[in-house]
Protein backbone atom coordinates (compact mmCIF):
# COMPACT_ATOMS: atom_id res chain seq x y z
CA UNK A 1 0.00 0.00 0.00
CA UNK A 2 1.19 3.52 -0.79
CA UNK A 3 0.44 6.66 1.23
CA UNK A 4 -0.11 10.29 0.30
CA UNK A 5 2.88 12.56 0.90
CA UNK A 6 1.24 15.35 2.92
CA UNK A 7 -1.18 13.49 5.20
CA UNK A 8 -0.03 9.87 5.01
CA UNK A 9 -3.47 8.66 3.88
CA UNK A 10 -3.65 5.17 2.34
CA UNK A 11 -3.58 4.76 -1.41
CA UNK A 12 -4.50 1.16 -2.20
CA UNK A 13 -2.97 -0.64 -5.13
CA UNK A 14 -5.09 -3.13 -7.08
CA UNK A 15 -3.27 -6.05 -5.45
CA UNK A 16 -3.63 -4.70 -1.86
CA UNK A 17 -5.94 -6.37 0.58
CA UNK A 18 -8.36 -3.75 1.87
CA UNK A 19 -8.59 -3.92 5.67
CA UNK A 20 -11.23 -2.39 7.96
CA UNK A 21 -8.47 -1.25 10.33
CA UNK A 22 -6.86 0.75 7.51
CA UNK A 23 -10.12 2.59 6.88
CA UNK A 24 -10.65 3.23 10.59
CA UNK A 25 -7.12 4.61 10.99
CA UNK A 26 -7.56 6.82 7.93
CA UNK A 27 -10.81 8.25 9.33
CA UNK A 28 -9.16 8.86 12.73
CA UNK A 29 -6.25 10.66 11.02
CA UNK A 30 -8.64 12.86 9.02
CA UNK A 31 -10.67 13.64 12.15
CA UNK A 32 -7.51 14.61 14.03
CA UNK A 33 -6.33 16.79 11.12
CA UNK A 34 -9.63 18.66 10.97
CA UNK A 35 -9.43 19.30 14.72
CA UNK A 36 -5.88 20.68 14.39
CA UNK A 37 -6.92 22.92 11.49
CA UNK A 38 -9.70 24.38 13.65
CA UNK A 39 -7.04 25.49 16.15
CA UNK A 40 -5.50 28.19 13.96
CA UNK A 41 -3.21 30.60 15.81
CA UNK A 42 -5.51 33.50 14.96
CA UNK A 43 -9.12 34.47 14.30
CA UNK A 44 -10.22 36.94 11.65
CA UNK A 45 -13.58 38.69 11.66
CA UNK A 46 -15.58 41.87 11.48
CA UNK A 47 -18.09 43.75 13.58
CA UNK A 48 -20.34 46.75 13.15
CA UNK A 49 -19.77 49.61 15.55
CA UNK A 50 -22.59 50.47 17.94
CA UNK A 51 -21.09 53.51 19.67
CA UNK A 52 -21.42 51.67 23.00
CA UNK A 53 -19.03 49.35 24.85
CA UNK A 54 -19.19 45.83 23.44
CA UNK A 55 -17.48 42.45 23.64
CA UNK A 56 -16.22 40.65 20.54
CA UNK A 57 -16.11 36.86 20.94
CA UNK A 58 -13.36 34.87 19.21
CA UNK A 59 -13.33 31.73 21.39
CA UNK A 60 -10.02 32.36 23.19
CA UNK A 61 -8.10 35.06 25.09
CA UNK A 62 -6.05 36.89 22.45
CA UNK A 63 -2.43 37.81 23.04
CA UNK A 64 -2.61 40.56 20.42
CA UNK A 65 -5.43 42.22 18.44
CA UNK A 66 -5.31 44.50 15.39
CA UNK A 67 -8.47 46.40 14.41
CA UNK A 68 -8.94 48.56 11.34
CA UNK A 69 -11.91 50.42 9.93
CA UNK A 70 -13.61 48.82 6.98
CA UNK A 71 -12.77 51.72 4.69
CA UNK A 72 -9.75 53.98 4.37
CA UNK A 73 -9.90 57.13 2.30
CA UNK A 74 -8.91 60.77 2.04
CA UNK A 75 -11.16 63.73 2.75
CA UNK A 76 -9.70 67.26 2.57
CA UNK A 77 -6.14 65.93 2.96
CA UNK A 78 -7.05 64.00 6.14
CA UNK A 79 -6.89 60.24 6.29
CA UNK A 80 -10.26 58.74 7.19
CA UNK A 81 -10.01 55.43 8.99
CA UNK A 82 -7.62 54.00 11.52
CA UNK A 83 -5.69 51.00 12.71
CA UNK A 84 -5.57 50.10 16.40
CA UNK A 85 -3.64 47.40 18.21
CA UNK A 86 -3.47 45.99 21.73
CA UNK A 87 -1.55 43.18 23.39
CA UNK A 88 0.78 42.26 26.22
CA UNK A 89 3.35 44.89 25.27
CA UNK A 90 1.03 47.29 23.42
CA UNK A 91 -1.55 48.81 25.74
CA UNK A 92 -4.69 50.54 24.60
CA UNK A 93 -7.35 52.47 26.45
CA UNK A 94 -9.81 51.46 23.72
CA UNK A 95 -9.26 47.66 23.56
CA UNK A 96 -8.94 45.16 26.43
CA UNK A 97 -8.66 41.39 26.32
CA UNK A 98 -11.30 39.08 27.78
CA UNK A 99 -11.17 35.32 28.36
CA UNK A 100 -13.14 34.71 25.15
CA UNK A 101 -12.14 37.66 22.97
CA UNK A 102 -11.75 41.39 23.42
CA UNK A 103 -13.72 44.42 24.60
CA UNK A 104 -13.99 47.67 22.65
CA UNK A 105 -15.13 50.90 24.26
CA UNK A 106 -17.85 53.08 22.80
CA UNK A 107 -17.26 56.13 20.66
CA UNK A 108 -15.64 58.99 22.59
CA UNK A 109 -15.92 62.41 20.95
CA UNK A 110 -13.48 63.94 23.47
CA UNK A 111 -10.44 61.93 22.38
CA UNK A 112 -8.52 61.72 19.13
CA UNK A 113 -7.35 58.21 19.96
CA UNK A 114 -8.16 55.75 17.22
CA UNK A 115 -11.84 54.95 17.57
CA UNK A 116 -12.76 51.26 17.52
CA UNK A 117 -16.53 51.46 17.92
CA UNK A 118 -18.24 54.29 16.05
CA UNK A 119 -21.91 53.59 15.36
CA UNK A 120 -22.54 52.48 11.79
CA UNK A 121 -18.89 51.92 10.94
CA UNK A 122 -17.56 48.49 9.93
CA UNK A 123 -14.43 47.18 11.64
CA UNK A 124 -12.19 44.26 10.68
CA UNK A 125 -9.92 42.49 13.14
CA UNK A 126 -7.34 39.78 13.53
CA UNK A 127 -6.88 38.31 17.00
CA UNK A 128 -3.79 36.19 17.68
CA UNK A 129 -3.65 33.38 20.28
Amino acid sequence: MNYTVKYHLPQWEESDRVMRTDFNQMCADIDSGIDRAAQLPYAVGRYDGTGHDMDIEVGFRPQFVVICTGQLGFVADNVMGSVSAAGETVTSSRITMTDTGFHVVGHDTKTRSPQVNISGREYNYIAFR
